[in-house]
C-alpha cells in the first residue's frame, strides 16, 4: 500500500482471520461489531474502535444495519513509537474529534472515500491518537474499565488511575470524548452486557449483575434507551443472525 484510503463498509455475519502488511483503523459508525484481534475478542461501538497493527490476525462479525469506517495506512506513515502504543493497546476509547470525522465521512455516502476527504481529514485521526491527543493519556484507564466494567469505579478511583483530581477529571472526559467518566462508565458496562446477551448462555441477571447493575431492570432499562429492545430482545435478534 502506497498511500491511505478510506472505505465506508458493512461486514458479513462472519469472517476468517485476515492478516495485512499495512496498519488499519476500524471506526464503527452505525450499529456494532463483534472483532477478534490476535485472539483476542472485543465488541466495538461508536465509542470504541480498534487498530490493526500490520500482520496482525483479526476477524469479525456483525449483524443488518452496520456502517464501518475503514482507513488502511502504510505503517510507514507512523513513527515507531506510534506504531508500538497503538500495537500494545490495540483496542481505543475513541475521542468526539474522532466520531466527528468519521460521522462526516459517512455522511458523503461513498463506500470508496475521495482523496480530498482522506488529506483533509487523516491529519485529525493522526493528531487524535499521538501522544498530544486529548485521550491519549485516558486510553489506558478507559482499557481497564473495559476489562472489568463490573468492578466498582467511582469517580476517585478513576481520577487515581489518571494522576488527576476529580475535577480536573471530569474536565479531561469531557474534553477528550464530550462524555462525563460516569458516563462512559455507563456505556462500557453496556457494551460488556450486550457482548455477553450475545456469545454466552449466562441468564439475564447474572450478566447485569457482573456488569456492574444494581439489578436485572437497571440493565433492561439502559438497553432499552440505548438500543431500543429489552436484553432477550436483543439476544434473539444477535442469535438470529449467527
Amino acid at each position: 500500500m502506497s498511500s491511505p484510503s478510506f472505505n465506508l463498509r458493512c461486514y458479513g455475519r462472519a469472517s476468517s482471520v485476515d492478516r495485512h502488511a499495512f496498519a488499519q483503523w476500524v471506526l464503527p459508525v452505525q450499529g456494532e461489531l463483534a472483532f477478534e484481534l490476535e485472539g483476542r475478542c472485543v465488541r466495538l461501538d461508536r465509542l470504541q474502535g480498534a487498530f490493526v497493527a500490520p500482520m496482525a490476525g483479526h476477524a469479525q462479525s456483525a449483524t443488518d444495519h452496520d456502517r464501518f469506517l475503514i482507513v488502511d495506512c502504510p505503517a510507514s506513515i507512523f513513527d515507531a513509537d506510534t506504531l508500538a502504543r497503538l500495537h500494545r493497546q490495540p483496542v481505543l476509547a475513541l475521542p468526539a474529534e474522532v466520531r466527528g470525522m468519521a460521522q462526516r465521512v459517512n455522511s458523503t455516502q461513498q463506500e470508496q472515500v475521495d482523496d480530498d476527504t482522506v488529506r483533509r481529514e487523516l491529519p485529525r485521526l493522526l493528531q487524535a491518537f499521538s501522544l498530544a491527543g486529548s485521550a491519549t493519556r485516558l486510553q489506558a484507564v478507559c482499557a481497564r474499565i473495559e476489562h472489568a466494567p463490573g468492578e466498582a469505579w467511582p469517580v476517585e478511583r478513576i481520577a487515581g488511575e489518571v494522576g488527576v483530581s476529580s475535577s480536573r477529571l471530569h474536565a479531561l472526559f469531557r474534553q477528550a470524548f464530550g462524555l462525563s467518566p460516569q458516563n462512559w462508565l455507563s456505556a462500557s458496562r453496556l457494551r460488556w452486557a450486550r457482548g455477553r446477551l450475545a456469545s454466552s448462555d449466562a441468564s439475564i441477571a447474572q450478566i447485569a449483575q457482573h456488569a456492574g447493575y444494581s439489578e436485572q431492570s437497571a440493565l433492561t432499562r439502559a438497553l432499552r434507551r440505548e438500543w431500543g429492545m429489552t436484553p432477550g430482545d436483543y439476544r434473539r435478534r444477535y442469535r438470529s443472525a449467527q
